[in-house]
C-alpha cells in the first residue's frame, strides 16, 4: 500500500512540474521556476517598483516581512521583453532585526515597457551537494562505488582536481568537472553590417565615424550589461559597457579602389613601387552613458595608429587593440559608451576612398 502511495505522489508531482510552480518549503513558488526550493520560515517581504524611460527608478517596500537572518535575494520578473536588447534590473536588500528595511537599486536595467514584479526571495540556506574526495577521475570504486550516470558531487578533498562540482559520465566512465561560471571568459563579438565608404579625398588626420550601421551581435556574447546604442549626440553607434576593464580588438577588412583622377591630395606610390602606404588610425572616445536617461557625455579620445602597405583594389587587413577602462561611479547608472572614428594616418601616401568590407570586419571585446 505504501508503494502505491509513493508512486501516486510521484506522478502527481511530475504532472504539476510540467506546468511549473512546484515548491518545497514555500507556499508561493516562483512561477518562472519548475522547482522552487525555499528554506525560509519567516514572513516574506514584499515590494513594488517604479519605472521611467525603460528603467527601474525606484523600489518601495510594502511589507518588511520578518525572520530574516541574512539579506534575501531581490529579483525582477516581467515588465516586457527586456531580453530582446534590454538588461535586467539589479537590487540588494538591507536587513535589520530580521526585517527588510530597505532596497538599494544597483542597476535600473533597460527595456522595460511595464512595471516588473519585485520578488524578495527569503532563504538563508542553499542547496548543499555531498562533498567528495575525487582523487582519481577514472575511479569507479572511490569515493563512490559504481556511481550512477549523472551523479553530482562537490570535489572538496585535497587533490589536484578542480574544487568544483563534478558529475559522473557513464559513457566515458569518468568524473567530469562542471564549468565554473566565474572562470568562463566574458566576451562580446560584433560583426559589421552594410556598406561603408569613407575618407574620400581626405588628407592625413581626417577621420569619420566607423560604426554607422547597427552591428550584428553574436549570440555567444555574455558580458552582462553590454549593448549597442545609437548615439544621438555624435551619430553612429556606441558600445555600452558597465564599470570594469576591457580589451577591445578591432579588425577591419579594407579596400581602396583606384583613384579617379589620379594624384588626389598628393597621392603617389612608394618610390620605385606600385604599393602605397595606406596608414590608418582609430580614435577611441571614452564617453560616459547614463543608463537611466540614455544621455551621452563626451569624453577624451585615445588614438591608435596602424601602418598598412598595400596596392589599390587589394584587400588589406588592419587590427587595433585598445585597453578600455570604465571607472567606478557613485551612480551605478553612469557607465561607459565607447565611440570609434577611423582616420588616415600621418605620412600616408594614399588620400582617397577606403571601403570597410563587412565580411571579415568585426570587433571583439574581452572583459579582463
Amino acid at each position: 500500500m505504501k508503494t502505491i502511495n509513493l508512486i501516486s505522489m510521484f506522478f502527481a508531482t511530475a504532472a504539476i512540474a510540467q506546468s511549473g510552480g512546484v515548491g518545497i518549503n514555500t507556499s508561493t513558488p516562483d512561477p518562472s521556476a519548475i522547482l522552487h526550493i525555499e528554506n525560509f520560515k519567516g514572513i516574506p517581504a514584499t515590494a513594488t517598483a517604479t519605472i521611467s524611460g525603460g528603467a527601474v527608478t525606484g523600489i518601495s517596500i510594502t511589507n518588511g516581512g520578518s525572520g530574516y537572518t541574512s539579506a534575501p535575494t531581490v529579483n525582477f520578473y516581467g515588465g516586457g521583453s527586456i531580453v530582446n536588447g534590454g538588461t535586467k534590473a539589479r537590487a540588494t536588500a538591507i536587513v535589520s532585526g530580521g526585517v527588510v528595511t530597505g532596497v538599494t537599486l544597483n542597476n535600473g536595467g533597460t527595456g522595460y515597457t511595464s512595471i516588473p514584479t519585485v520578488a524578495v526571495s527569503g532563504g538563508n540556506k542553499g542547496l548543499l551537494f555531498p562533498s567528495l574526495n575525487i582523487t582519481n577521475l577514472s575511479s569507479t570504486t572511490t569515493p563512490v562505488a559504481s556511481p550512477a550516470n549523472g551523479l553530482i558531487g562537490y570535489n572538496g578533498g585535497t587533490n589536484t582536481n578542480n574544487n568544483a562540482l563534478h558529475f559522473f559520465n557513464s559513457t566515458t566512465n569518468q568524473w567530469q568537472s562542471t564549468i565554473d561560471a566565474e572562470d568562463t571568459p566574458k566576451v562580446a563579438y560584433l560583426d559589421f553590417t552594410g556598406s561603408l565608404s569613407i575618407l574620400d579625398n581626405a588628407v592625413a588626420g581626417a577621420n569619420s565615424l566607423l560604426v554607422v550601421n547597427p552591428p550584428a551581435i553574436s549570440g555567444v556574447s555574455n558580458i552582462m550589461g553590454f549593448k549597442v546604442v545609437l548615439n544621438t549626440l555624435s551619430g553612429g553607434y556606441s558600445l555600452i559597457l558597465p564599470q570594469g576593464n576591457y580589451l577591445v580588438e578591432v579588425n577591419l577588412n579594407l579596400n581602396s579602389p583606384q583613384e579617379i583622377p589620379a594624384g588626389q591630395g598628393g597621392t603617389a606610390p612608394l618610390t620605385g613601387s606600385t604599393y602605397y602606404l595606406m596608414g590608418y588610425f582609430i580614435d577611441f572616445y571614452s564617453d560616459a552613458f547614463n543608463n537611466t536617461t540614455s544621455v551621452f557625455t563626451p569624453g577624451i579620445n585615445s588614438r591608435k595608429e596602424v601602418p598598412i602597405v598595400s596596392k589599390v583594389n587589394t584587400n588589406h587587413l588592419a587590427t587595433w587593440s585598445y585597453y578600455y577602462s570604465v571607472p567606478p561611479n557613485a551612480n551605478s547608472n553612469i557607465i561607459g559608451g565607447l565611440r570609434l572614428r577611423l582616420g588616415r594616418m600621418q605620412n600616408s601616401t594614399f588620400y582617397d576612398l577606403v571601403n570597410v568590407i563587412p565580411a571579415g570586419s568585426y570587433i571583439k571585446i574581452s572583459k579582463l
